[in-house]
Formats: structure tokens, C-alpha cells, sequence
């Protein structure tokens, strides 16, 4: 019972190649759902901006963790820019829900990295430190 180790799965995860596709179909549907009209209450909002970004961050494992909360800024941005081309003004209270969604998904991440580094995992020298120079 004790002393045994459990198998664990290989990392999931599409493959490099197709984290750019998956990314913009992941912010285009995001940004879709929250221009209509189910996108309009703020639960709504906020959980279509949680999931949005639990996905990219599960679908991109190997993605570095600051740049998917990025690209959501730039949905968030894009989300409440597009009504402004048809006279209607940005809403703080949907700018709330969308950035929310996205603290609420990236969150986690950060604690757990905090954490890392507060006992000490670090590697010196870069994310690149084990490669070969030559």
C-alpha cells in the first residue's frame, strides 16, 4: 500500500502546432457569445470568460501562464469596443464580469506558483538554462 507509485497519464493537450488556431477559435467564440444577447447578464459574463480561459490554459498546457490572460485582456478589450461602432458605450459593469472571469481562471495558477517559490523551486538561470549552447 505504502511505497507504491500510481501511473500517471502523459500531459494532455493539443500539440504545439495548434495552439494558435485553438486560441482564436477559443477568444472568437468568447467574444461571440459575449455580443449577443445571452451574453448579457453579468453571471453570464463572467462564467463565458472563466471558461474561455480554463480551456485555453487546459487545451495549452505548455503555453507560458502569463500569455493566456493576455490574450483575454485583448478579448475583454475587444468585447466592449465592438457596441461602441454602433453609438452604445462600454459598460464597467460587463468590463467587470469579463476581467473577473478571466482573475477568477488565472488565479489559482499564481497562488500555486507563489507557492513554489516561497518553498524554494526555483531554477536558476532562465526557463532556458538546460539548453545547449553551440
Amino acid at each position: 500500500m505504502f511505497g507504491r507509485t500510481l501511473p500517471l497519464a502523459p500531459p494532455t493537450g493539443l500539440p504545439r502546432a495548434m495552439y494558435a488556431p485553438v486560441g482564436a477559435v477559443i477568444g472568437g467564440l468568447m467574444l461571440a457569445f459575449s455580443l449577443s444577447p445571452f451574453g448579457e447578464p453579468f453571471l453570464a459574463r463572467l462564467l463565458v470568460f472563466y471558461a474561455g480561459t480554463t480551456a485555453a490554459y487546459t487545451l495549452m498546457p505548455y503555453v507560458r501562464r502569463g500569455d493566456i490572460p493576455l490574450v483575454a485582456a485583448w478579448v475583454v478589450l475587444l468585447s466592449e469596443l465592438a457596441p461602441c461602432i454602433a453609438g452604445h458605450l462600454i459598460s464597467p459593469l460587463k468590463v467587470t464580469a469579463d476581467a473577473l472571469g478571466v482573475l477568477l481562471a488565472t488565479a489559482p495558477i499564481y497562488v500555486a506558483r507563489l507557492r513554489q517559490v516561497q518553498q524554494g523551486d526555483t531554477r536558476p538561470g532562465g526557463r532556458r538554462a538546460t539548453e545547449s549552447r553551440g
